[in-house]
């Protein structure tokens, strides 16, 4: 395996640096300690040409002017918290707001703004090891708690990246951490309509028109939601206003069995997703972003990528009946998602 590190640059004195593995199977991965972020996913394909399929930028000024976190770790708490507010022990949390009243994807500041700090950064025995750490102090957007972090990228040459999450707080608070990638099979050249996907869940969580959850968990049987025998992302998409952004509850996840599995048919590249978390975020965005790379193609029309966020479920710090998210001094969070690359 080839690995290199390249600075990239220095925000308020502290370096950023990006960390690249290319495999023996022909995948290039790049990684930041900026937000944590994947920015860049390349499979070499059948013309032995390099095919882009996760989104990112060349410059870090761009991530921070883009207001969709692409490729990032997302924190404190992935997805929506309704009213940017929730109760522990009797005692009010006011979050910062960010999306109306409610608070999305961490608040103003989330964990894909800020540096990391790179404790291991390895390449041994056919596998790159990046380990990164975020201290969160105690009322960061409004969470309580000291929080550390420790993100582990490990990408092996069997073109497979690991993602593994552990957190540690001295008061207890509410963690849910998920990756943001934006996926296109097609490098970018087509939009995602024709992507074939499959989800490992019977049960789906309908939202209001605020998109957070109602707290029912209902069965996909007969819905547009229903992805558990391969079906084209466009298939029913125009029944949901042209896009999903929804929460999947995922059947028994584990690290054997995918949790979703996306084909591209046309050139027969395979992404396979595994996961511990209980729910996976679908979200297939059809609106353009305000920040583009002129160096990746862009869809003409039609969503453009897809999301796969393996995470815990929204709004569940006010939601007693959901999975919890409290995590208590003493306790540990930890998650681990896995996604490899194939061509059939």
């Amino acid at each position: 395996m080839d690995f290199r590190i390249i600075p990239w640059g220095n925000i308020h004195g502290k370096e950023v640096y990006l960390y690249t593995a290319t495999t023996r199977n022909g995948m290039m991965c790049t990684i930041s300690n900026y937000g944590g972020l994947i920015k860049s996913i390349a499979l070499k394909n059948e013309d032995n040409k390099m095919l882009e399929v996760a989104y990112g930028f060349d410059s870090i000024e761009s991530y921070r002017e883009a207001d969709y976190h692409p490729g990032g770790i997302i924190g404190r708490y992935a997805n929506r918290i309704a009213g940017s507010e929730f109760t522990i022990d009797g005692h009010n949390h006011q979050l910062s707001c960010n999306e109306g009243f409610n608070q999305l994807h961490g608040g103003i500041n989330g964990f894909d703004r800020k540096i990391w700090v790179p404790e291991i950064v390895e390449a041994r025995d056919g596998v790159c090891t990046i380990q990164l750490f975020l201290h969160s102090p105690d009322g960061d957007e409004g969470f309580p708690g000291n929080l550390d972090v420790w993100l582990t990228y490990s990408i092996t040459e069997d073109n497979q990246i690991a993602i593994s999450y552990r957190a540690s707080t001295d008061k207890p608070t509410h963690v849910n951490l998920t990756t943001h990638g934006y996926f296109n099979l097609s490098g970018f050249r087509t939009n995602v309509l024709d992507h074939l996907l499959h989800l490992n869940a019977d049960r789906y969580l309908p939202v209001n028109e605020c998109l957070i959850p109602t707290g029912e968990l209902r069965n996909v049987s007969h819905t547009l939601f229903d992805f558990r025998s391969n079906k084209a992302i466009g298939a029913d998409i125009n029944q949901c206003n042209g896009f999903y952004d929804n929460c999947f509850v995922l059947n028994n996840p584990t690290l054997d069995k995918p949790a979703a599995v996306l084909r591209n048919p046309d050139n027969g590249v395979c992404l396979k997703l595994f996961t511990t978390q209980p729910g996976l975020q679908l979200y297939t965005p059809i609106n353009r972003p305000n920040v583009y790379n002129p160096a990746i193609p862009f869809p003409e029309t039609g969503n453009w990528a897809v999301c796969l966020e393996p995470q815990h479920f929204p709004n569940t710090p006010n939601m007693p009946d959901f999975p919890t998210t409290l995590l208590l001094p003493n306790g540990e969070y930890s998650q681990t998602t896995i996604i490899t690359f194939e061509q059939e």
